[in-house]
């Protein structure tokens, strides 16, 4: 049992009010002090008393819908909180345990986790150094070679995680560590908590300027890498310009109200101090439409290491194109399109209904086909009539330009069509990988729920085979009983007065009979009576006064005590279930000589990490030694 922290006025409770306070102890870990907190959860800095290092622990602790008792426990904030917390919390567990799996020296190294106080913890490496939000803001931006330094050793582990199946959701500055050696690691992907209401999508809490459009209003299904890729981008549009992007919902008021992008590209603060290559690859990052963003970090990474060119990033800002002289060549679309004198009017309108424009100044984040149909004939109705106008030296030449057009907006017809074909696809497949999850999820529940039945009948079991024996050693006990002899006096006899009698010789006594001794059923020990008292509270289901008999005889050796107390660990009776003390309980009963102690510690060793086993080893190693 862990102690009670001390609450009182102090530094931790004003500015972290839920926080738990200095030294307070989880098995062998000691809270040192706070190193942060979110919507989700705090992170703090704690001393592993078994291995003397330090650790980051992270708590899950949504706020919104629990609270922090007196006694240090996390509490729902009513009956319809309960599930949901119950919910994100084990979502918690499974994230830890998959990510406790990548080994990689970018990504941040998760030891263990466990559950306590009624949630759960994450015991993380803690990496000295500073973050780089705090370095930008000391050096204000940095030169393209140390830019590179930090981007792409975290785009290594990050692939790592896509591939995996997760993405961060949260990339940002602030998450990237930059340790003593210069190398850089990725940190807190427990921000990207899976939401609490019952559509169970996927969501944070968004940082504006660094979250892309689809954090803010969709579901999991429209979020993948290329919405890790954004936050990245706008990391790298930090360390160019000094300043953070434009948040998505102010680039959306510009590009859907307008048709013009707000946003003042890479290319043209970083002109002149840093690559073409480098500052197009940002720029594609920065996409507002996710479909239009590299999809994949490998694809991001050639484009950043000049093996693959860019698309055009959008204006620089939303002025109004010039207006092109007589007989010069305008740009509309993909196509150039020569404006006669009477035209240039028409052309300048004319110019961001055609869709490849269109599409570059962000309409492609509106996925609206009948809104494609109607711009397509708008753009083919225009370029017609702006050919119907051209003076031509001969009909033949006019009929040539017009079946240019006509191909021209063919090609970018079918383009769209294929495109919309993809996107299609992609959603269709996203449908049934999320299928897919919930079809396991629903798997694993049922699963639980089999081996709580199959736990509670063999306890059951267990039970009734407890009583029949100790029925039998009752009546064993009263059978063997002898019965009480009675004490009898001889009659008394009369006194004769005679003469003596004539001397007679002595002869050897006869033998006595050994005297009748009634047997007495041996007294039990006080430790017997404190284990039969704890057993009996245990069967009455009085789990607070069985753990409170237990504990003490566990401590001094008793191995039955030990199994006891490790069973309700194990299945959560009375105490919060913990699978790494009903180990080391299971492990000690093991080594007092205990026959069926070893078998329920292989199977409790079943749903540990290596990490927990190794410590757990170590804290039964240092308890026999005493």
């Amino acid at each position: 049992m862990s102690e009670r922290p001390l609450w009182g006025n102090s530094m931790t409770e004003q500015a972290y009010p839920d926080a738990l306070q200095p030294q307070y102890r989880m098995h062998w870990y000691t809270i040192e002090r706070v190193l942060g907190q979110g919507g989700f959860g705090i992170t703090y800095l704690a001393r592993d008393t078994n291995l003397d290092q330090l650790v980051a622990i992270k708590e899950y602790l949504p706020v919104e819908v629990v609270a922090r008792g007196e006694d240090g426990r996390v509490r729902s904030r009513g009956e319809g909180q309960r599930e949901r917390y119950r919910w994100g919390l084990d979502r918690f567990i499974q994230e830890a345990r998959t990510l406790a799996r990548f080994d990689h020296p970018n990504i941040v190294r998760v030891h263990s986790v466990f559950e306590f106080n009624g949630t759960a913890y994450m015991v993380m490496r803690f990496e000295e150094g500073e973050n780089l939000g705090t370095l930008l803001e000391r050096r204000g931006s940095l030169p393209e070679k140390d830019l590179l330094r930090v981007l792409l050793p975290i785009l290594d582990g990050l692939e790592l995680v896509h591939n995996a199946g997760f993405i961060h959701r949260d990339i940002k500055p602030d998450n990237i560590h930059i340790r003593a050696d210069g190398s850089p690691v990725l940190l807190d992907f427990g921000s990207a908590r899976h939401a609490l209401g019952k559509s169970r999508t996927l969501t944070i809490l968004v940082a504006p300027g660094y979250a892309p459009f689809e954090q803010y209003y969709s579901s999991a299904d429209n979020q993948g890498p290329w919405t890790d890729i954004y936050g990245l981008g706008a990391t790298c549009y930090r360390a160019i310009a000094g300043t953070q992007p434009l948040d998505a919902i102010t680039r959306s008021k510009g590009i859907l109200g307008s048709t013009r992008e707000v946003l003042v590209p890479a290319r043209t603060v970083g002109s002149g101090r840093y690559s073409s290559q480098l500052l197009a690859a940002v720029d594609h990052a920065l996409e507002f439409a996710e479909k239009n963003r590299p999809q994949t970090v490998s694809e991001w990474r050639r484009e950043l290491l000049g093996e693959a060119r860019a698309p055009s990033a959008p204006p620089a800002a939303p002025e109004p194109p010039a207006v092109p002289a007589p007989g010069k060549v305008a740009p509309a679309g993909d196509a150039p399109l020569v404006v006669p004198p009477q035209a240039a009017p028409v052309a300048h309108n004319a110019a961001p209904a055609v869709p490849a424009a269109a599409a570059r100044s962000g309409w492609s984040g509106v996925r609206a086909p009948i809104a494609w149909a109607i711009a397509g004939a708008v753009a083919g109705a225009i370029a017609i009539a702006v050919f119907a106008l051209i003076p031509t030296p001969s009909g033949l030449e006019r009929e040539q330009k017009i079946a240019e057009s006509k191909q021209q907006i063919e090609m970018e017809r079918k383009r769209l069509d294929e495109e919309r074909k993809r996107d299609e696809e992609k959603r269709r497949q996203d449908e049934l990988a999320r299928k897919r999850f919930e079809e396991q999820l629903k798997q694993e529940e049922i699963k639980r729920r089999q081996d709580e039945q199959t736990r509670l009948a063999e306890q059951k079991k267990l039970d009734e085979e407890r009583q029949r024996v100790e029925e039998q050693q009752r009546k064993f006990a009263a059978r063997s009983k002898p019965p009480a002899t009675p004490a009898t006096k001889p009659p008394p006899q009369p006194v004769i007065a005679t003469r003596p009698p004539p001397p007679i010789l002595p002869l050897d006594p006869e033998p006595e009979a050994p005297p009748v001794v009634a047997l007495a059923k041996p007294k039990p020990s006080p430790q017997a009576e404190q284990l039969a008292r704890g057993e009996g509270a245990l069967a009455r289901r009085e789990y607070e006064k069985a753990y409170e008999i237990l504990t003490p005889l566990a401590q001094g050796g008793n191995t039955r005590a030990q199994v006891k107390l490790a069973e309700m660990y194990a299945s959560g009776l009375g105490v919060n279930r913990n699978y790494n003390q009903a180990y080391i309980w299971y492990s000690l009963a093991a080594r007092g000589g205990s026959t069926t102690a070893p078998a329920e510690r292989d199977r409790v060793a079943a749903r540990l990490q290596p990490a927990e086993i190794r410590q757990a080893d170590t804290v039964v190693e240092n308890w026999r030694a005493r």
